[in-house]
């Protein structure tokens, strides 16, 4: 039996716009796709490591599409940490399609000696949110009010 072929790692970067910042993230499905997206905003967010007792945080949520999830997973992300100290390192989903997402979001508390705002990030917006097939794999944007 040969064993599964292996996924490539999902890659992220940054978008450029005259007010806002912005991020893209590519994987080979949905998946994968939208925890690469909580990783790529929680870096841009905090500066620190990442290591620590994790809580996980039941995640149910719904969208029109597949941009409307991921951005409110992301504000999800942005929630935690600016309402309750908690920093996303994991996603762990056992439900996505285009209009639910289901799982838990892994978090740690905010440790002012480890952890620093790198980007204030106030929300993650819905101007130009995009999700969408590409070549053999998925690209998702988005753009934060920072």
């Amino acid at each position: 039996m040969r064993p599964p072929p292996e996924h490539p790692p999902p890659a992220w970067g940054l978008l450029e716009h005259t007010a806002d910042l912005g991020f893209w993230v590519t994987a080979d499905q949905p998946a994968r796709l939208f925890p690469a997206a909580v990783a790529a905003l929680s870096e841009l967010m905090v500066s620190g490591p990442r290591d620590g007792a994790i809580t996980w945080l039941p995640l149910e949520l719904e969208g029109g599409d597949w941009a409307e999830l991921l951005v409110a997973l992301l504000n999800e992300v942005v929630y935690r940490w600016d309402g309750e100290s908690l920093l996303a390192v994991a996603v762990e989903l056992d439900q996505l399609t285009p209009l639910r997402l289901g799982g838990r979001l892994g978090v740690i508390p905010r440790d002012p000696a480890r952890h620093r705002t790198a980007e204030p990030v106030k929300a993650v917006t819905y101007h130009q949110a995009r999700v969408e097939p590409q070549g053999q794999g998925w690209r998702a944007q988005v753009f934060l009010d920072v």
